[in-house]
């Protein structure tokens, strides 16, 4: 069983959530670049681009990129954002 930090709060701002997981993406990679974007397509709310350091492996970004993506239903399911994520290589 799963037991989250805090209670759904499906009225708070896209802006809060938005910037609520960019310091969640930060807590877990400090020097990841990261990208949002509200640009809509079909029922998406906002998309994260997250850029982790040159020297991560693929090992550590896929294990990154899953922990993004179970926050990312985890604020679907508790809001109701639709809030894609993905982790790319470094620029």
């Amino acid at each position: 069983m799963r037991i989250d930090k805090s209670s759904p709060n499906p009225n708070r701002s896209l802006e809060s959530i938005l910037t609520e997981f960019s310091l969640f993406v930060k807590e877990l990679c400090p020097e990841a670049s990261v990208e949002i974007t509200k640009t809509s397509y079909e029922d998406e709310d906002a998309n994260i681009v997250v850029r982790p350091p040159a020297r991560w492996t693929a090992e550590q970004g896929d294990a990154l990129e899953e922990r993004l993506s179970a926050q990312s239903i985890d604020l679907l399911l508790q809001t109701g954002y639709h809030i894609l994520v993905g982790v790319f290589e470094p620029a």
